[in-house]
């Protein structure tokens, strides 16, 4: 005689759970694996090739400041923001007429 198995939502629930957690792991740790070894090699650019203890020592204590990110797609961002802040200024631009309605309104300049 033939074994019947018991499929219900109770007996699948556990196995979906644990697998789903077991991909959730093996993500985690492999992306803080490729993290941990992208900033080992930032730090160890930033010493000239080697990892100087002291100097890693001193930037843990804020001493020293944190090797850049080498990350293009952050530079390229960052690289727009800076010349656009160039060309327009910090407070960006207005011209006359919005100087002369917020003269009106009675705001003040850096408002």
């Amino acid at each position: 005689m033939a074994r019947i198995f018991n499929v219900n939502s109770r007996t699948l629930t556990a196995p979906i759970a644990a697998f789903t957690l077991a991909c959730l792991l093996f993500v985690y740790s492999r992306t803080s694996i490729q993290a941990a070894k992208r900033n080992a090699q930032r730090h160890r650019e930033a010493d000239g090739g080697q990892i100087n203890w002291r100097n890693e020592s001193l930037r843990q204590h804020g001493v020293l400041g944190r090797p850049d990110d080498q990350e293009p797609v952050k530079q390229l961002v960052l690289g727009a923001k800076s010349r656009v802040e160039k060309v327009v200024g910090k407070g960006g631009s207005r011209n006359k007429e919005e100087e002369a309605l917020r003269a009106r309104m009675g705001k003040r300049q850096g408002d």
